[in-house]
């Protein structure tokens, strides 16, 4: 039997091929579109795209703060009102910025100049004031109808709770100069609106500074904003606390008030510097919205040079406080004999010349002539020894070099080295009067107050001190990362000389040059110094010491510029300090 097959009909019927269709409409749709975009209006479109702009908005971070090692904040961020102002906006109304200088009562040309510094961008908003009182800010912004253009922002601006007693330490922070900008770009840093110009806020730039944020506007031909393309936060910067205790601080500056000199306290066996004072200190304040060319004047012409950092910039001849390098020395050498006597009648007599003493002491040894500060046995002391040895023992204790701590322009000092001598003595002769001044600390040999605190903290720690620095941590958003004590010098002495020297120094405070500093129910060791340094003017007043005697945590000196002898000036205002520090208990009085 045959089987017969039919073919099957269709089932595609005009409803199926509608899909297709509107898809092949749609790709040839497209098609066309990219013809015309790309072919037709090439030209139009590559000339409109050339003139669409991005501008960039910053938006600046707020600095780090900086607080004392007790939490108490030195530095802060506070919002200033800051006057804005659209360039094209004023140019069309040029009264504006009279009304506005008005309301601010300024000279309108300081709004105007600032106005110019921005008409490169003249639809974006400018600032023109900084620092706007907050009823003129009030005004302005009540005004807004009448004052087209002109708007109040806010900055994050750094403060100073107290703007004197930390002005030398913190220094200030202004707009950036070249050398800033230069200097910055070396490590890799854009600077900020404003930048540290001394003191920590100057060492310390790349953490405190932050990272700016921004607007990034487009902008079309005619600078006009077209939309918000992208926007990145500022991220604070990064947060210090100092070594310094604030109150200690306060305490030394009220100590040193009226005088010209310098007070800095050291923990000996870290480094850390818990006060560091230049007296007389200048109000940073002045310098927050631009110093203006009056207080500059007034400042910079003072006699009593407020500006400068007596701490760590300013070098003196340490007197009798040197003394401390000669007993070292005359050790080393092999001189050093605390029962040898020597005869003082007043003075040391080298040739013709008279060297004078304090006092006539007679026939006296070591432990009573560093309490009495007796000349006449240290410059023995040094002659016998030989200035070589001298020389050497102040470079190896840190004197003649920088001690690092974490400020600018700090001072070396002097000791005057054989290459000293042929740099800036003509003829480069030493003579035996040369040897006597340096025994005794005067003459060329010069040496700041930092120098001379980490000095007695090494004689506090019996061979070793460590560079002195003023930040105890970091805080970033990783953690706390603390500052390490860092060796600075080691000198090997015996014990059996650092307990006659301590001993020495325990009696300066006792029964010698320095009872001035005595402090009830503390035993501390100290040396006294008078340094001379102009004819027919009283010497400058030196005092370093360390306490307690025993355990130290202290170490100190004290200068004063031409007040006189170290024990009646320089030795109470280091006890003041002490004890704010140590906060002593007096023994209770007897009945």
């Amino acid at each position: 039997m045959s089987v017969i097959y039919a073919p099957k009909s269709s089932n595609v019927d005009g409803r199926s091929l509608v899909f297709p269709v509107l898809i092949g409409v749609g790709l040839m749709a497209i098609f066309v579109r990219l013809w015309y975009i790309q072919v037709v209006r090439s030209a139009e479109l590559v000339e409109k795209a050339s003139h669409i702009f991005a501008a960039t908005v910053p938006h600046p971070a707020p600095r780090g703060l900086i607080y004392d090692r007790n939490g108490k904040l030195l530095a802060g961020v506070q919002s200033q009102f800051v006057v804005m102002c659209v360039p094209m906006i004023a140019a069309k109304n040029p009264w504006v910025i009279d009304k506005v200088a008005q309301l601010l009562k300024v000279d309108p040309s300081k709004l105007k100049s600032k106005l110019e510094e921005g008409r490169w961008r003249p639809y974006l908003p400018t600032p023109i004031f900084i620092g706007a009182p907050v009823e003129a800010a009030s005004l302005i912004s009540e005004s807004a109808e009448d004052l087209p253009g002109v708007t109040i922002d806010s900055l994050p601006t750094r403060y100073y709770p107290d703007p004197t007693s930390f002005s030398h330490v913190l220094g200030y922070v202004w707009v950036p100069s070249k050398d800033d900008v230069d200097r910055l770009d070396k490590l890799n840093l854009k600077a900020a609106p404003m930048v540290g110009k001394n003191g920590i806020e100057y060492v310390y730039e790349g953490d405190l500074m932050g990272e700016a944020g921004y607007d990034r506007m487009e902008m079309d031909k005619k600078m006009r904003p077209l939309r918000l393309a992208e926007r990145e936060n500022p991220e604070p910067g990064h947060k210090l606390t100092l070594t310094l205790d604030a109150d200690l601080q306060k305490t030394a500056l009220k100590q040193l008030a009226g005088r010209r000199g310098a007070a800095v306290a050291i923990d000996p066996n870290t480094g850390e510097v818990l006060c560091l004072v230049s007296a007389p200190e200048y109000d940073s304040s002045l310098f927050k919205n631009g110093i203006s060319s009056a207080d500059w004047e007034r400042l910079s012409e003072d006699p009593d040079k407020p500006l400068l950092n007596r701490a760590v910039y300013a070098a003196y001849p340490p007197g009798s406080t040197f003394k401390i390098i000669t007993s070292l020395a005359a050790l080393r050498a092999g001189t050093f004999d605390p029962n040898r006597y020597v005869e003082c009648r007043g003075y040391y007599e080298v040739g013709k010349r008279r060297s004078k003493c304090l006092s006539v002491h007679g026939a006296i040894s070591f432990h009573h002539a560093f309490e009495k500060s007796c000349n006449t046995y240290f410059s023995d002391l040094a002659v016998r020894t030989g200035p070589d040895a001298v020389r050497q023992a102040a470079l190896d204790c840190g004197l003649y070099a920088r001690t690092n701590v974490d400020l600018r322009s700090e001072s070396r000092g002097v000791i005057p080295t054989e290459a000293w001598l042929e740099k800036y003595r003509n003829p480069p002769k030493w003579y035996t009067g040369d040897t006597v001044n340096l025994g005794i600390g005067q003459g060329d040999v010069q040496a700041t107050p930092i120098q001379m605190a980490n000095l007695v903290a090494l004689v506090a720690t019996r061979g070793t001190n460590y560079v002195p620095h003023l930040v105890k941590a970091v805080t970033d958003s990783g953690g706390v990362h603390p500052k390490d004590a860092v060796v600075a010098h080691h000198v090997d002495a015996p014990d059996s000389f650092w307990n006659m020297l301590q001993d020495a120094m325990a009696s300066v405070v006792d029964t010698g040059t320095g009872q001035k500093a005595k402090i009830p129910g503390l035993k501390w060791a100290a040396k006294t110094g008078s340094a001379e340094h102009k004819l027919d003017e009283k010497t400058h007043s030196w005092f370093i010491g360390y306490a307690p005697y025993d355990h130290p945590k202290i170490a100190i000196a004290v200068l004063v510029e031409g007040a006189g002898h170290g024990g009646d000036i320089a030795a109470p205002i280091a006890a003041e300090i002490v004890k704010k520090y140590l906060k002593p208990v007096a023994p209770a009085s007897a009945h």
